[in-house]
């Protein structure tokens, strides 16, 4: 696990140059604490931050050269079948100096160019540089597990693990995006390929971008197909998927330092503590957190758990000093980022870095295997669609009668969508600043999201729960879950795992009718089966859990004094929200109880934080003469 960076220079490099890769490296030391690295040609700077994880020896330090000089290679991730790969190569002919997976996938690619990408199992962003042909290529593994971000600048095209060193010297166009401010309050996150600002790119997952003299292309080398095979049984799925999990923890079990694995309590992560503890020999290090807050601390239930496999569990109650670390987090995200899980998966990636350098995590189970409550909801909205619209209508007149609260609120907003298309009603349960709101507090409106309704439509002829499946997996995965783990537990130096996401279990998840995954109320329905009789009964019953935040009591209590001097009188948000008025309703409903505006709360809160460490990066750039 590391972090790369870039810059090729159109025009003549700057007598700087050195100094500018190696600062580029010098922000990323968080995420490769071990080593830093440079290479450079005429044109080209290539910078790695290392974390040794596999093969830790120094002939395994990046920037590392093909065996004929011509290729170069800066890559953050690990390449899981890399012994597999390594054998492959070697009845080909080639010999190899190192261990590691980072000269297998660099023999890789001088053996079959980006089709090397397509034979990887694992997660990776990576860069390659051919001298004989001055050409780059960035690669992004299929779900976009390992983040990559370019920029084309005044003629100069640069990349990084992370925005902040994209938005040093004269790299990038750090002009605000006013799109993605509208995804940010609408998602709490900004889907690719944009970023907050105008001249920084995400590149897409299951990408490869292509760049020669000025000019780049970016096409998919994978596609995942929703194409569900009625031909599955229940029994039959179950063991598939179950060899498939073994395997991928076997896999992803290699490592050449600490290894443990990350525990809520619920089923997936639990599924993923099942299967290594089965495949060690000795006990397996686990990591949990609960919050000193009513209905916050889960922690017996990761117990439970931990209990039963027999595992070195580790726990611990927190009460952070939010003012402290909030814009921490802020800063480590890079730009607006308001899904409020981030801060437990900063605070259990501290805990578990104590220990071990790698963790197993559990995510992806729920966009696999139908999890998340917003898509029961909205398909619960869709059968009662099917009353006749009369009878509806009566029930929403009768609702008219009850007070204005947050419980009340819910149900009538339950009754909308009942009169919304399944894709509105589905986006909507998506949403926390609806469009008028976006509208009021931005001062333009920019209209329906067209992505996010190609992303629902994209998929061919899907049921609709199918529809939510493929959204959740191609936005809200890479985008939010993902980059909120690379992030959160890279800020610790801890290399984070997500052995659901296998290309293979993804692949497998997408044969699968929707009904073996979610049918009358029970979600997760395959993964339950293939670890029943692994799992206490008490993990196969949890409901959704995850590492859960009392964000709406902090925004009356913990954080309402950040919130009043930061949002409500500070000046952060100046030049961003233009109407005022809408936050300060915001603020006095939530403390009345008349509705629960946390979650707004806090993406203000984070847009004002992250606005003000803006404010700095332009002041400094500015002063330097960028």
């Amino acid at each position: 696990m590391c972090g790369i960076n870039g810059v090729i220079w159109r025009r003549a490099a700057p007598e700087n140059r050195e100094a500018i890769i190696q600062s580029m490296n010098d922000a990323l030391a968080h995420r490769g604490p071990d080593d830093s690295g440079t290479w450079q040609s005429a044109q080209v700077d290539l910078g790695h931050r290392r974390l040794c994880v596999i093969d830790t020896s120094e002939a395994n330090r990046q920037p590392m050269c093909s065996a004929d000089g011509d290729h170069v290679l800066v890559y953050n991730g690990e390449i899981y079948n890399y012994r597999e790969l390594r054998k492959t190569l070697e009845d080909m002919g080639h010999c190899f100096r190192t261990s590691g997976d980072t000269e297998v996938l660099l023999a890789g690619f001088s053996a079959w160019g980006m089709e090397v990408f397509s034979r990887c199992n694992g997660m990776f962003a990576a860069a390659i540089y051919t001298q004989s042909t001055e050409t780059l290529i960035l690669a992004r593994d299929r779900l976009g597990i390992k983040p990559l971000f370019y920029a084309w600048h005044q003629g100069t095209f640069s990349f990084s693990s992370e925005m902040g060193p994209l938005c040093q010297h004269s790299l990038s166009d750090m002009t605000s995006n006013g799109d993605a401010l509208h995804d940010y309050l609408q998602y709490l996150y900004i889907p690719a390929p944009q970023t907050i600002y105008r001249g920084i790119s995400k590149l897409l997952p299951g990408h490869c971008l292509v760049f020669r003299r000025g000019a780049w292309e970016e096409k998919a080398y994978w596609n995942l197909d929703y194409a569900p095979d009625v031909g599955w049984t229940m029994a039959g799925a179950a063991e598939e998927l179950r060899h498939l999990l073994d395997d991928s923890v076997r896999l992803r079990e290699r490592s050449d330092v600490p290894l443990g694995a990350f525990l809520s309590g619920g089923l997936d992560s639990s599924a993923v503590v099942a299967t290594l503890s089965q495949q060690r020999n000795a006990p397996l290090k686990t990591f949990s957190i609960g919050f000193d807050a009513q209905g916050a601390n889960e922690l017996p239930y990761a117990r439970a758990v931990a209990e039963h496999f027999g595992t070195e569990h580790h726990e611990a109650v927190l009460s952070p000093d939010l003012t402290e670390v909030l814009p921490e987090l802020v800063a480590h995200m890079g730009e607006p980022f308001a899904d409020s899980s981030m801060l437990p998966m900063w605070l259990v990636s501290r805990l578990a870095r104590e220990e071990v350098t790698v963790a197993l995590s559990g995510d992806g189970g729920d966009e696999l295997f139908a999890g998340y409550t917003w898509a029961h909801m909205a398909l619960r909205a869709g059968r009662y669609r099917q009353v006749p619209a009369s009878i509806r209508k009566g029930v929403g007149a009768l609702l008219g009668l009850f007070p204005h609260n947050a419980r009340w609120n819910r149900y009538r907003r339950f009754q909308a969508d009942s009169f919304r298309t399944p894709m509105d009603a589905f986006q909507r349960r998506l949403t926390c600043f609806d469009e008028d709101s976006r509208t009021a507090l931005l001062g333009v409106s920019r209209g329906e999201d067209s992505t996010f309704a190609a992303c629902w439509n994209g998929g061919g002829a899907l049921d609709e729960g199918t529809r939510m499946l493929r959204v959740d997996t191609h936005r809200y995965l890479p985008d939010d879950i993902l980059a909120k783990v690379d992030r959160m537990s890279m800020a610790h130096g801890l290399e984070a795992r997500v052995p659901l996401l296998d290309h293979r279990i993804v692949e497998f998840a997408a044969t699968l009718p929707f009904a073996l995954k979610y049918q009358q109320g029970q979600s997760k329905r395959v993964l339950k089966q293939a670890m029943a009789g692994v799992l206490p009964p008490s993990a196969l019953m949890q409901r959704k859990r995850g590492f859960s935040l009392p964000i709406h009591q902090w925004m009356r209590h913990d954080l309402k004094e950040l919130f009043y001097d930061t949002v409500l009188c500070g000046d952060r948000l100046d030049g961003i929200v233009t109407e005022k008025g809408v936050v300060e309703r915001l603020w006095h409903a939530h403390q009345t109880g008349e509705e629960n505006y946390g979650h707004h709360l806090w993406a203000l809160l984070v847009l004002a934080l992250w606005g003000g460490q803006q404010h700095k990066v332009q002041t400094t750039r500015r002063a330097a003469g960028d």
